[in-house]
């Protein structure tokens, strides 16, 4: 009867915290996902005003199609960030010693490659006039 492992006791209030946990690292994921489908989407839609204005002859630079990939850059890369840092949440989550593993580093990459995105829109729109 000895040789029988024990089985494991569930503490509710730990999985109920984990669950609360999963589920703010989903909302988190689909925000992310919400702000990289929006600059991606803002570059495509920069990238065809620079086409139909080329096409009218009133802008004979590039710069709009450059602008435009830009912000497709930027959405594809803070959507690569926003995945990984899903990951490290999940897992840390997943872990049986649960501790939060803190994401910072990420958290202030993203943010600043926002601002950097909105001050480059702000300038080109400014210069564009």
């Amino acid at each position: 009867m000895s040789d029988m492992p024990q089985p494991q006791l569930v503490n509710t209030t730990n999985e109920l915290a984990r669950e609360r946990n999963r589920a703010a690292a989903e909302r988190t994921l689909n925000a992310w996902t919400g702000i990289c489908l929006s600059l991606i989407g803002f570059g495509v839609a920069f990238d065809q005003i620079g086409r139909s204005l080329r096409r009218q002859a009133t802008v004979t630079t590039a710069t709009p199609a450059l602008v435009g990939i830009g912000f497709v850059g930027v959405g594809v890369l803070l959507l690569g960030l926003a995945l990984v840092q899903h990951r490290l949440a999940m897992s840390a989550i997943e872990q049986q010693n649960y501790v939060l593993l803190p994401s910072q580093t990420l958290n202030r990459w993203a943010m600043v490659t926002v601002v950097l995105a909105g001050v480059a829109g702000l300038g080109v729109t400014l210069l564009w006039r």
